[in-house]
């Protein structure tokens, strides 16, 4: 029985490699890790704030997108259930119309602490 060859060492680096700020490694791996950049974030916000309801105002939040799939956090157990049972297929469409390059499929809903209950 023969081993296999180790894999050959990669070639040496010509002269010294420099640092690269932070600033041109973050968006890279922000992107990587399936974080949103701050302006994909603020376009999301002002496509929730059309789509959603005044008097869900302080009361839903923007949470993650990952998968094309929105995360809304919701301060209470029966927003949440309205929001699943009689929005959620016209919330999407809004927010499809609204973010149309985005890669948005789905919304969940989840509970939300921060936003605590109110009701």
């Amino acid at each position: 029985m023969t081993r296999p060859e180790p894999p050959s060492p990669p070639p040496p680096r010509k002269g010294p490699r420099r640092p690269r700020p932070l600033s041109d490694l973050l968006p890279a791996t922000l992107k990587a890790l399936g974080l949103p950049s701050a302006a994909a974030t603020e376009r999301y916000a002002r496509a929730w704030a059309l789509a959603a309801d005044p008097a869900w105002v302080g009361r839903t939040r923007l949470r993650s997108l990952e998968g094309g799939v929105l995360t809304i956090g919701v301060a209470s157990a029966p927003l949440k259930s309205e929001l699943e049972n009689f929005h959620r297929p016209r919330l999407l469409q809004v927010l499809k119309a609204a973010l149309p390059n985005s890669p948005l499929v789905g919304i969940r809903f989840v509970a939300d602490a921060v936003l605590g209950d109110d009701e």
